[in-house]
């Protein structure tokens, strides 16, 4: 009879210990959550912040909302927790953009072109060899072709990338089209197509 006393006495204490805990628990989790909140906020303010305010209005108004329940007593709802962090990620990602579109801009006087290894390749051969013949001193009896027609048209096309890419205005020739056609002329007449030969049958 003791005993069961002293169960039922035990059980009623653990209820009463499992039910205080939980009341607390319940009441200050959601204000460390707000803090919680208030610092990853405080930590990502570097990379969020504008000139305009602190966070974009997209982190401010996901964080209102979250802190709006929680001061509620309900304890932060996942999908207001999905909302802030989407904000957060979606800030950064914009934040990342226009400042690699800032570090990416062009100076007024300067031009930049995209080109392939094959082509940067081409170009400096060319320029080399250019140069070198537009030195008064250069003695030079090697000779230097292109391999075939394939090469030939290469390069043509890597010297037409970079003509298009001057200014119209600043262009040293009166119309890049005619510049490809003269190439294309030069190439085609050397490397005449060669008539199909056909054996009597």
């Amino acid at each position: 009879m003791v005993a069961a006393i002293i169960v039922i006495l035990f059980v009623l204490f653990m209820a009463s210990v499992y039910s205080t805990v939980k009341f607390h628990v319940e009441r200050k989790l959601p204000q460390h959550l707000a803090k919680i909140v208030d610092e990853i906020l405080r930590g990502a303010q570097p990379s969020l912040g504008t000139a305009q305010c602190a966070f974009p209005k997209s982190v401010m108004k996901a964080s209102r909302e979250l802190k709006a329940a929680l001061a509620a007593q309900r304890i932060a709802p996942d999908p207001l927790l999905w909302e802030l962090g989407n904000a957060i990620g979606e800030a950064c990602q914009q934040n990342g953009y226009r400042e690699g579109l800032k570090l990416g801009a062009v100076p007024d006087d300067k031009i930049r072109i995209d080109i392939s290894l094959a082509d940067l390749l081409q170009m400096s051969w060319l320029a080399h060899l250019g140069f070198q013949h537009m030195m008064p001193n250069y003695r030079g009896i090697e000779i230097h072709r292109f391999r075939d027609e394939d090469d030939a048209r290469e390069a043509a096309r890597s010297v037409a990338l970079l003509e298009c890419a001057i200014p119209r205005a600043d262009r040293p020739f009166a119309d890049v089209k005619s510049q490809m056609l003269a190439r294309d002329e030069m190439i085609s007449g050397w490397w005449v197509a060669k008539p199909a030969l056909y054996s009597a049958s």
